[in-house]
């Protein structure tokens, strides 16, 4: 998904109220944006000069922390929507009771790990809002995973730059490799639960 944005030139021409519009939205409202890599590139540019790496770390922060929120409130009202005939054929209360034993018991987790992997990192919040995790709760874990991710994604991209001050002029690669690593836990677990299905046909 990340492909679909040419990022250098969404943070030259929006600068930091696009990198915040986005985050904003792919923390739990639309998945079809870039995240990881955007905060990697951010932190790059950062160390370049381009962007104040002191301004970056909070903006994303408080984009990833708001934009949970509204993914989890967004997620309360689909549950609520069951109570209307037409929703309630595609919101079976089967799968909502499911949800809600799912974010019982793994939902810490899921709100700060989940922030680590595309696609998961929009629905986990969402996810969370069905299952009506508590919201004390949710908070708390959503306020530890947007400090952890907002802040260790983006300072790699910038001790690199530092480090390495010509790795912005390989950025299209660096982010092909980001990608890759940032989905690796998703085909992991495909790959796991294919096999387990498979030990289960034998």
């Amino acid at each position: 998904m990340d492909f679909l944005f040419d990022i250098q030139t969404l943070i030259a021409t929006y600068g930091y109220i696009g990198i915040f519009v986005v985050v904003f939205l792919e923390s739990g409202i639309f998945f079809a944006l870039p995240g990881d890599s955007l905060l990697f590139t951010a932190g790059i540019l950062a160390a370049a000069g381009f962007l104040k790496i002191l301004y970056v770390i909070p903006l994303i922060f408080v984009a990833t922390f708001f934009g949970g929120i509204v993914g989890y409130y967004v997620g309360s009202y689909i549950e609520k929507l069951r109570k209307y005939r037409f929703f309630a054929k595609f919101l079976k209360k089967e799968h909502i009771d499911k949800t809600h034993i799912f974010m019982e018991k793994y939902g810490n987790l899921a709100v700060v790990a989940g922030r680590f992997v595309p696609i998961v990192r929009t629905f986990v919040p969402i996810v969370a809002g069905v299952a009506s995790m508590d919201f004390k709760k949710y908070l708390k874990y959503n306020l530890i995973g947007s400090i952890v991710w907002s802040t260790s994604v983006t300072l790699v991209g910038f001790f690199l730059g530092r480090i390495f001050p010509n790795i912005k002029d390989q950025l299209h690669w660096l982010l092909i490799g980001v990608v890759v690593i940032s989905i690796l836990p998703m085909i992991f677990s495909f790959l796991k639960k294919d096999k387990s299905a498979e030990v289960e046909a034998k």
